[in-house]
């Protein structure tokens, strides 16, 4: 029962992921770490990452998003997850109202995949211009050798070499691969090489990823191998999928993905770009 000082707070949203995981069993954990829009909470001694955040924080699989607070709470703050209430040390996240969201990839016809692949130009072209004006990132050549070996052998199992390459929660290599999952799964209906490629990437991340990257990247590759992805990323397939969208409307969805991150955006755009490209080999260094 919530005490007389407790806060109260109700969660708008919850991804699917994070609900399956917390709904399944009570469960204790503690604060891990803040940033600009919330919370992460760690549970169950490192089992599952699961951030508190508002709404200006893009949304995915692993979210809670809360209504109008800004959530604060000091490192090592006790957690736990009981019935339909998340409690932070005082404050109390009730999900009894909140909309559970699978943020899941829709299924896409033939013909929505050509047009993602009629509509790259303005992909590449940003991408390009990021390259010129992003600091670098010192694992981008070991990045650009695995995808140039990737494309020259057809072997798909040369990109889990990506998995945990860089540094931070969400090494680069590990954003590579999201963009590639995201991308080729768009052509599965359309490349029966595309679709088999896919089927080999996920049992291979899924079979690898643990203790090979920290655990937020795990949790976003997991969830990528099951069609599951940030909204900006759905978002942006669902433009590039429509000839009804613009192109301004189209490179707002790119901006929204390129602005995940320190290099995070950057990097899962280039997956989704080479992946889509409808070529054996890419130029990567631009």
């Amino acid at each position: 029962m919530m005490s007389e000082k407790a806060r109260a707070i109700q969660a708008e949203r919850i991804g699917g992921h994070a609900y399956r995981y917390l709904t399944t069993r009570p469960c204790t954990g503690w604060v891990v770490s803040s940033f600009s829009g919330g919370i992460n909470l760690l549970f169950e001694g490192g089992e599952a990452f699961v951030p508190v955040q508002t709404r200006a924080v893009p949304f995915h699989p692993w979210a809670v998003q809360v209504s109008g607070h800004l959530l604060r709470a000091d490192e090592g703050t006790q957690a736990s997850f009981v019935g339909e209430e998340i409690a932070i040390g005082d404050t109390v996240i009730s999900l009894a109202n909140a909309k559970i969201e699978s943020l899941r990839l829709p299924r896409l016809s033939n013909e929505e995949a050509k047009i993602a692949l009629r509509r790259l130009l303005p992909l590449a072209q940003f991408i390009e211009e990021a390259r010129r004006t992003l600091p670098p990132d010192s694992f981008q050549p070991q990045i650009d050798a695995i995808l140039r070996r990737w494309h020259e052998s057809g072997e798909v199992d040369i990109l889990l070499d990506l998995i945990g390459l860089g540094a931070g929660s969400t090494p680069s290599g590990d954003d590579v691969l999201v963009g590639i999952l995201a991308g080729l799964s768009i052509l599965e209906k359309v490349s029966r090489k595309k679709m088999q490629q896919l089927v080999r990437l996920r049992s291979g991340i899924q079979a690898r990823v643990k203790g090979r990257t920290p655990l937020p990247s795990a949790q976003m590759l997991l969830a990528a191998c099951e069609q599951s992805f940030g909204e900006p990323i759905l978002e942006f397939i669902e433009g590039i999928t429509l000839f009804t969208t613009s192109e301004d409307g189209l490179l707002e969805k790119i901006r929204s993905i390129y602005q995940l991150g320190h290099h995070s955006g950057h990097s899962i755009l280039l997956g989704l770009l080479i992946s889509l490209r409808n070529r054996t080999t890419c130029h990567y260094a631009y």
